[in-house]
């Protein structure tokens, strides 16, 4: 699976490039088959610009990039695409983003995604192209899908389009008539697997007997710097012939590799004649191989070569010459500064190499673990995630709007008691009027245009509706007391009103300083992170080199001359004898017969003074 990644500033040049014709009308029913965004393929590409708009300063805010497959991996249903593009998107960190999935062919499809996420934020786009082949790595092997890694690693040139166009036009597009070059790498190894070990005449000439044009590279030194290569007709558009390098054909065709092959059959004869002559001229001594051996193997260079020019062109196998011994090396003795593990026990090297190892593979560990976390607190430093300052503070906006209707409640409960408390002080103030003025005689009565009868009415009525605005205060306490009950409850929050007037007038001013308390903890955490991971590689650095040191001891151990060894070995042991282990305890020795302990020993009377009396 390949993905190839691009960026663009709008979703709609993209949808409209993925549900159009295509360059060449290759665009056969597209359809989206994956996403978090409904609608049509305009609507889709709108929600998503819009979503990205939310960040301006953003040149590129658009990621998208097209999941390949081979041939090999045959036509995948809609369905396994949607899985692949869903877990692709979540393994590359853009799961809570805007995006869409199209297929419009049998091979690939098109993911359009939004870098800015739902709550504004900006998402990281850093190593997106090692993530992304990471997460296509993954995928592979969860799909069984033919791996990427394995498909490009080519034996030489391949034929492109235009040379393929050409050659069909010259051999006509039947498929029993490759392209040239093919075919020339077809032919050229068959000639060369038959030459082998024949020389370059015979190569020479077995290319000829099947129709190869062979040339040969010969520099103005004469040194020989490999063939090129040409078919019959094949010609370019003015006529010339075409030649190709042997290494434009195939890598093991270049003269380096193609040399040990076929051989050098021309200088090896010419060898064998002159050395036949030295043997017939007696300027070479004979007689010194032992009796009885092959004569391939004599020390007479003249005589060894003919005896294995003759075996070769015989069809035998011509024994193998004996290898000398190897001399003794001199090592460094193990008191030089050069071996510093020298004086280490034999066998205990094994032991301390293996205790290295160990310590690198669980250094490596932790540093893959901190790196993965200087990743996660870089994304964290960037604003590209959100922290967890951000998200409290949301947290704490939804227990605030759960409680809101609550709220409402209770502060519509305490203006009722306002305007009830309110009503029965003025109830009040008219019954102590109305009490004041039925105690008056008639006359003052009269001069105030009321009568006792009125006042005394007018008392009553003034003391129920007293006791009414009361009893609606009282009520609208209780409700108070309950909404604050509820609120309490729903939010989860013993001030749930106090919090939301907080989180109202100043929600831009909070949320910034929880942003910035975000980011400065992300950096603080990536620099601490990426301060371990080079602690790390030192201590990887310092015990692998160890192990080297280690291993390059025991070699020289192991290849040293005995005597050596077994002088280094009385020299290690009588030091590790003249160094008591220092965790010994010293012991007291044995007491002389009638002494007793120190502790019971009587100490002697100080001087000047008199010993005691019974």
């Amino acid at each position: 699976m390949i993905a190839n990644i691009t960026k663009g500033r709008k979703a709609v040049g993209a949808l409209v490039y993925d549900f159009g014709p295509g360059r060449r009308d290759e665009h056969i029913n597209p359809r989206i088959v994956a996403g978090n965004v409904t609608g049509t393929p305009l609507q889709v590409a709108r929600a998503i610009d819009h979503t990205a708009r939310r960040r301006p300063g953003i040149t590129a805010p658009i990621w998208r990039t097209s999941l390949s497959l081979p041939d090999e991996d045959g036509i995948l249903p809609d369905a396994q695409w949607s899985a692949i593009a869903t877990a692709f998107i979540a393994d590359m960190g853009f799961g809570g983003a805007p995006w869409v999935a199209v297929r419009h062919g049998d091979d690939h499809i098109h993911l359009t995604v939004s870098r800015v996420d739902w709550a504004g934020q900006l998402l990281t786009d850093r190593w997106d192209y090692r993530r992304a082949r990471e997460a296509a790595d993954r995928l592979e092997e969860e799909h069984g899908l033919v791996r990427a890694a394995d498909r490009f690693r080519a034996e030489g040139p391949q034929v492109r389009n235009n040379e393929l166009e050409a050659s069909k036009r010259r051999r006509g597009p039947e498929p029993a008539r490759p392209p040239e070059r093919e075919e020339l790498r077809r032919l050229v190894r068959e000639v060369r697997d038959a030459s082998r070990g024949l020389g370059r005449a015979a190569f020479e000439s077995g290319l000829a007997d099947v129709g190869v044009g062979v040339r040969a590279n010969v520099a103005s030194t004469g040194r020989m710097n490999g063939y090129s290569f040409t078919l019959e007709g094949w010609t370019d558009g003015s006529g010339e012939q075409v030649w190709v390098a042997a290494s434009k054909v195939a890598r093991e065709l270049r003269w380096a590799q193609l040399k040990t092959v076929i051989g050098d059959a021309a200088a090896t004869a010419e060898f064998v004649d002159r050395a036949t002559e030295m043997l017939g001229q007696g300027r070479i001594e004979r007689g010194a191989a032992q009796p009885g051996d092959h004569p391939a193997l004599s020390s007479d260079p003249a005589a060894r070569i003919l005896a294995q020019w003759q075996a070769k062109t015989a069809g035998q196998e011509a024994p193998a010459e004996a290898l000398p011994e190897p001399k003794p090396v001199s090592v460094p003795a193990w008191t030089d500064k050069r071996r510093p593990y020298g004086a280490l026990a034999t066998d205990a090297i094994p032991a301390e190499i293996k205790k290295a190892n160990r310590q690198i593979a669980t250094w490596r560990g932790e540093m893959e673990m901190a790196q993965s976390n200087a990743r996660t607190w870089d994304g964290l430093a960037t604003g590209s995630v959100t922290g967890t300052r951000v998200r409290d503070l949301h947290q704490l906006a939804a227990k605030v709007a759960a409680a809101r209707p609550h709220i409402e409640a209770e502060v519509a409960a305490r203006h009722d008691r306002v305007a009830a408390d309110t009503a029965a002080d003025a109830a009040r103030k008219i019954w102590q009027e109305a009490r004041h003025r039925k105690d008056l005689g008639w006359l003052e009565l009269r001069k105030l245009g009321t009568s006792r009868k009125a006042e005394e009415k007018k008392a009553e009525t003034s003391g129920e509706a007293i006791h009414a605005y009361v009893e609606q205060g009282r009520q609208a306490m209780t409700r108070a007391a309950e909404a604050s009950r509820a609120a309490q409850e729903a939010s989860g929050l013993p001030w749930a009103e106090r919090e939301q007037t907080r989180l109202r007038e100043g929600w831009p001013q909070l949320l910034a300083d929880a942003q910035r308390g975000d980011q400065d903890e992300g950096r603080a955490r990536r620099d601490a992170e990426l301060a371990r991971v080079e602690d790390l590689a030192r201590r990887i650095q310092t015990a692998a080199a160890r192990a080297d040191r280690l291993a390059q001891e025991a070699e020289l151990r192991r290849t040293m001359p005995a005597d050596q060894a077994k002088a280094e070995g009385r020299a290690r042991r009588e030091a590790a004898r003249s160094k008591p282990p220092t965790s010994r305890r010293r012991k007291a020795g044995p007491r002389s017969p009638g002494e007793q302990p120190a502790h019971l020993r009587r100490q002697p009377p100080a001087a000047g003074g008199q010993g005691r009396t019974r």
